[in-house]
C-alpha cells in the first residue's frame, strides 16, 4: 500500500494506519540502498523490479483495483488477509476519503528481503507512513510480505 511499499501495509496486512512511509536509514554492509528513480543506472535489475513492484501495487491499491494488486502477495500474506474479499474490503477502508500523493520509493535490499518505503506526500497520510514494509524474493520475483 500501499506498501499500500506502500502499498496494505503499502496496502499490506498491517493496521490501516500502516499504509505508506519515508526510510531514511543507512545501507549496512550487507544491504544495498536504491531511491525510486527507475533510471538509476547504478541500480541492479532486482532492485529495478522491486521499485517496479512497490510502485504498480501502491498504484493499483490506491485506485481500488484490488484483484490486480492482491497478484503482488506473498502466499502468506494472502492467507493470513482471508481472500479477495477482504482484500477488497481493506482497501476500501483505507483508501476511504483520501487520494495518496506519491512521491518516490526507496528500498533496501539485504539477500531475499527487503524494506520499502513509498513517500506519500498527502496531508491525509495515515500517522503509520513513516513505517517500512517487507517485500520478499519468492519463487523469481518480489512479493508484498508486511502482514
Amino acid at each position: 500500500m500501499a506498501g499500500l511499499s506502500t502499498t496494505i501495509g503499502a496496502s499490506g496486512c498491517s493496521s490501516p494506519a500502516d499504509t505508506h512511509a519515508l526510510f531514511a536509514t543507512s545501507p549496512s554492509a550487507s544491504s544495498h540502498l536504491a531511491t525510486g528513480a527507475r533510471q538509476d543506472s547504478g541500480a541492479s535489475t532486482r532492485e529495478e523490479e522491486l521499485i517496479r513492484s512497490a510502485e504498480d501495487l501502491d498504484h493499483l491499491a490506491a485506485d481500488g483495483e484490488a484483484e490486480a494488486a492482491w497478484a503482488y502477495y506473498s502466499q502468506r500474506c494472502k492467507d493470513l488477509i482471508g481472500g479477495l474479499s477482504s482484500y477488497r474490503a481493506l482497501l476500501n477502508h483505507i483508501f476511504k476519503d483520501r487520494t495518496p500523493e506519491y512521491g518516490g520509493v526507496t528500498v533496501r535490499i539485504d539477500g531475499s528481503s527487503a524494506q520499502v518505503v513509498t513517500v506519500d506526500n498527502s496531508p491525509t497520510a495515515p500517522a503509520g507512513s513513516m513505517d517500512p514494509r517487507t517485500w520478499t524474493y519468492i519463487d523469481g520475483r518480489w512479493q508484498f510480505d508486511n502482514c
